[in-house]
């Protein structure tokens, strides 16, 4: 036992251990606190990390997207990274192409100039047609049907007279046609005046009244160009509105020749009346390919050589050649060259031609083949 002298000694006080306590639960009380701060930071980081780490989109992300921006700015800013703040590359130089909402827009182009017009008259497909009533269109010319090969320049006019040459030799026939229009001919001096083959008019249908007339001096005109030792050939002037007519205009002539020698052929030949209507004006396309062909059908089978006459106009928009394609023709265009884009055998180039023997103009005619040697 201490004797009071001796705890004076030790310094002992009854409130030091009071405070002692004290002093060890703040200690404690503070490493708690701290302890728990350092769990929260700890866990802050790990969260810190896990977002960073966050796997991107593959690939760069393009200069335009503003969602990234966007996505950037909502970052704490004690996660902010340098390049989190660099936006400027949002916005694209000028001079590149501009990339909205991932649609591409091109730099406007210059605007092409349209593609000339082919000219018709130049491209070798078409021909000019010409109607009478002042109109004209340039008609595509068909692949199917035969085209003509005439040289334009193998056509020489020669002492008024037309002719067509090959290697500088004339292979054409010079001829006329005729009509009880042109009165009495004298055919010795038609014969003689260089002409190789006539052709005779047999007749007519009246354009109004659809009568046949046959013309005044056939028969005697045929006999006087035969015994002449002209060749023959003879054509109808047809406003038949059916075939049974067609028909009837075909028996006549062979009526007509009544076994006469012909050398050249029967020629069915058809047009509009200028300045005045016709019983044909209101027959079809294909009604007037029927009715020549029935026409060149029955004389093709009485024997004779048949044959087409027309104007361009007519032979290209009035009938169907690809119908008709088994008969020769006879063009009739007068001018200094033929345009007619098909075959044909006969061309009248001239309206008023001189012919000893015969009064006044006359129709002057080529022809391309020598019809006495078939």
């Amino acid at each position: 036992m201490k004797l009071p002298e001796e705890f004076d000694n030790d310094r002992y006080n009854p409130y030091d251990r009071g405070q002692s306590k004290t002093l060890l639960f703040m200690i404690v009380l503070v490493s708690a606190v701290v302890l728990l701060i350092l769990i929260v930071v700890i866990s802050n980081n790990d969260f810190g990390s896990n977002r960073s780490a966050t796997p991107r989109p593959a690939g760069p992300t393009p200069d335009n997207d503003t969602s990234a921006f966007v996505n950037r700015i909502d970052i704490p800013n004690d996660q902010l990274r340098v390049e989190d703040l660099d936006f400027w590359h949002m916005y694209p130089p000028q001079d590149e192409e501009i990339i909205l909402n991932n649609q591409e827009v091109e730099p406007e182009q210059p605007v092409a100039e349209p593609s000339p017009t082919p000219d018709p008259s130049e491209d070798g497909r078409h021909t000019l047609i010409e109607r009478r009533n002042g109109t004209s269109e340039w008609i595509l010319i068909n692949p199917y049907i035969t085209r003509n090969n005439y040289d334009p320049l193998g056509f020489i006019l020669r002492r008024d007279r037309m002719g067509y040459f090959e290697q500088e030799r004339q292979i054409s026939k010079i001829g006329i046609d005729l009509s009880s229009q042109n009165g009495k001919v004298d055919f010795r001096r038609v014969k003689n005046d260089g002409i190789d083959f006539v052709m005779l008019r047999v007749g007519a249908r009246g354009y109004e009244s659809g009568h046949i007339t046959v013309d005044d001096d056939f028969t005697e005109n045929l006999d006087a160009a035969l015994n002449s030792g002209l060749n023959v050939g003879v054509y109808f002037f047809s406003q038949a509105i059916n075939a049974e007519e067609a028909t009837e205009e075909a028996n006549l002539i062979i009526e007509k020749l009544a076994e006469r020698k012909i050398t050249y052929p029967v020629v069915f030949s058809m047009d509009q009346i200028a300045f005045d209507t016709s019983r044909i004006d209101k027959l079809s396309r294909a009604e007037k390919t029927e009715i020549t062909d029935t026409f060149c059908n029955y004389i093709s089978g009485a024997g004779y050589v048949p044959m087409i006459q027309g104007t361009k106009q007519w032979l290209i928009e009035q009938i169907d050649l690809t119908k008709l394609m088994n008969y020769e023709i006879w063009l009739a265009q007068p001018g200094d060259l033929p345009d007619y884009p098909y075959k044909f055998q006969i061309w009248n180039y001239t309206h008023k031609g001189s012919v000893a023997g015969v009064n006044g103009d006359v129709n002057m005619n080529i022809c391309f083949i020598d019809y006495t040697a078939r």
